[in-house]
């Protein structure tokens, strides 16, 4: 008997689904079903073969059928095997068994799963894709693939991400099962680095439905030469045919429109505020947006989520200030989230030739962009040498030379050894790896390390209720989940 020894990561049975929660009545009913099922390892008493045909036939087949016949994804060694039974693997629709079937049983319904791929010729493994960090090994599994240029994530429970390509398309993958949702905007400037940006799911406790949220390149309604970055809402429908969006209504534009097809921003998080974060690049124009509190881009701007501005903003009562402005100074900031314990809104700037930062966001700060800088221009020439000015945010951490920084998240939850917990992940476009930052209780970087390395333009990196961190890398056209790999 041959046992496939490789982990794999690369495709295989998505296309599961929570069915496998409602097994046949008894073991009878499954035997009289089909008269395919395994019979003999059944009659020799094979408990694998029997756990299968209760508890997996219905969902995966007879026999091991979607097993044998695809490539698996999450690994092909009787530890990977037992794990995602034991723990299941919501995203792709696997549930998890850990509480219902013994260690024994695990180990039982392992083998037999090993078995019926060792006999079969339509069996593919994959190579492992394992990452050594300094203390911690972690496992790729791709999760999507083929993708055009993947942009933004979002969850909307941990079965269930969305996610954007910046052609134009935005998706959701539930349980396995990657669908289309049709009907985006139609007004999306796709040229340089425009298209379709961020996505973003909240649910509207008090009216108990979720919303979808965009951020993309808005063509002038006049002039197709033009553009701005836009948000757009819209309610997210479920029903059994799956996801939909049938209206969007716009929140904001960030005019003027330009010319320029580069820094668009954008990203979009909800803080524990109950308020709407939206990060807004200068477009380019260093010298006309970042440091004029007229103008939208170069900012982070802060709303309500139906778009309203805030009472409590800090520019509402200056004159000829735009109302939805937070913090201003801003050069090209791809990188937001909130932190799940202080809810704190940390940011990053994609910054010049050399200073790249990231800044931890204050009511009314100016950031500094571009009178104060740790980069240059790309050609190498002084932008200014200044690094820092009165009444001028300095950055909690800057990157020489610059990375391309792009994404960013932090590492929380149980599945995460303590040395790695509060740690930052942020994508690199430049070097085309993940950094893993560690920061100490003061806000420090301490520790840097290179993560993923040569795996292509990491885009956005994206955390689920279990902090589980999922990292979008463009160029490859890839979602891969990093898992780490724990001693039990």
């Amino acid at each position: 008997m041959h046992h496939p020894l490789s982990l794999l990561i690369a495709a295989s049975a998505v296309a599961t689904s929570l069915a496998f929660l409602s097994p046949p009545s008894s073991l009878q009913e499954t035997l009289h079903s089909s008269s395919e099922i395994d019979l003999s390892a059944l009659q020799n008493g094979d408990k694998g073969a029997e756990l299968y045909a209760q508890w997996c036939a219905s969902c995966h087949g007879l026999n091991g059928r979607d097993f044998i016949q695809r490539t698996w994804k999450l690994g092909s060694q009787q530890a990977d095997i037992e794990r995602i039974i034991r723990n299941g693997y919501a995203l792709l629709g696997m549930p998890a068994y850990g509480q219902l079937f013994s260690p024994d049983e695990i180990k039982d319904l392992s083998n037999y799963l090993l078995a019926k791929a060792g006999e079969s010729p339509n069996f593919r493994a994959s190579p492992p894709q394992l990452i050594q960090a300094s203390d911690l090994q972690l496992r790729a599994n791709v999760i999507a693939s083929n993708l055009g240029t993947p942009w933004g994530m979002d969850f909307l429970n941990d079965s269930t991400l969305f996610f954007t390509e910046r052609e134009g398309r935005l998706w959701v993958m539930k349980s396995g099962v990657k669908q289309a949702i049709a009907g985006i905007p139609d007004d999306i400037h796709v040229k340089g680095q425009g298209g379709l940006l961020d996505v973003m799911v909240w649910n509207d406790d008090a009216q108990r439905r979720p919303w979808i949220y965009l951020t993309y390149s808005k063509n002038h309604p006049d002039d197709i030469k033009l553009s701005a970055t836009a948000v757009v809402r819209g309610e997210l429908l479920v029903t059994d045919e799956g996801f939909s969006v049938p209206h969007w209504e716009t929140l904001m534009v960030a005019g003027p429109y330009a010319k320029t097809h580069r820094h668009y921003g954008s990203r979009l998080a909800m803080g524990q505020d109950g308020m709407l974060y939206v990060t807004c690049g200068e477009r380019g124009m260093r010298d006309v947006h970042p440091q004029t509190l007229t103008t939208a881009p170069g900012k982070v701007h802060r709303l309500h989520p139906d778009g309203s501005v805030p009472n409590d903003n800090p520019f509402v009562d200056e004159p000829g200030a735009i109302a939805s402005i937070w913090s201003w100074g801003h050069r090209n900031p791809q990188g937001m989230f909130v932190h799940p314990e202080t809810g704190e809104v940390w940011t990053h700037e994609h910054g010049p030739k050399g200073g790249d930062e990231i800044n931890i966001l204050q009511k009314s700060a100016n950031y500094g962009w571009p009178e104060i800088t740790f980069g240059r221009n790309y050609s190498g020439t002084i932008i200014t040498r200044d690094t820092a000015k009165t009444g001028m945010e300095q950055p909690l951490h800057y990157w020489l030379p610059s990375i391309g920084a792009c994404g960013m998240d932090i590492v929380l939850g149980r599945g995460w050894p303590r040395s790695w917990q509060n740690n930052l992940l942020v994508g690199s476009l430049s070097f085309e790896y993940l950094e893993r930052l560690v920061i100490d209780a003061s806000g420090r970087v301490t520790d840097r390390e290179q993560l993923l390395n040569g795996v292509g333009r990491v885009r956005d990196i994206a955390r689920n209720s279990n902090g589980d961190i999922y990292v979008a890398v463009e160029g490859a056209g890839t979602i891969f989940h990093l898992e780490p790999i724990l001693e039990n």
